[in-house]
C-alpha cells in the first residue's frame, strides 16, 4: 500500500476475493468493540503478507516474460527448499488420507 494509514475500507478492498471480503467485515462487525483492535490488526497483517506475495508473484512473472531463463537465486530450489516440499506435500497426502509410504 501506499504511505497512506489502513482504513477498515481500504483493507476490505485490498482482499482479492469476495469470500475473504465477507469473512473481513463479518469479523469486523461481529467481533466485540473491545477485541476490535486485535482483529483489525490480524487482518491488518494477512493483507500486507498477501501484498508481499503478490508483488514477489510479479516480479517471477516479469522474469518468465523477460528474462533470460533462469530464476532470480531467491526462487531457484535448494536442497533445504527441496525438504521442505516434500515434507509438506506428505503431509497434505496424510491428511487427505493417501498415506504415501
Amino acid at each position: 500500500m501506499s504511505d497512506q494509514p489502513w482504513t477498515i475500507d481500504s483493507l476490505a478492498h485490498a482482499l482479492p476475493h469476495p469470500d475473504q471480503r465477507q469473512q473481513f467485515w463479518r469479523d469486523v462487525n461481529l467481533t466485540p468493540v473491545d477485541q476490535l483492535p486485535e482483529t483489525i490488526a490480524r487482518w491488518q497483517q494477512y493483507v500486507e503478507r498477501l501484498q508481499e506475495a503478490l508483488a514477489r508473484a510479479e516480479r517471477l512473472r516479469g522474469y518468465t516474460e523477460h528474462g533470460d531463463g533462469q530464476l532470480p537465486a531467491e526462487y531457484r530450489e535448494t536442497p533445504q527448499s527441496q525438504a521442505a516440499w516434500e515434507q509438506w506435500e506428505q503431509q497434505m497426502r496424510q491428511q487427505q488420507g493417501h498415506n504415501a509410504a
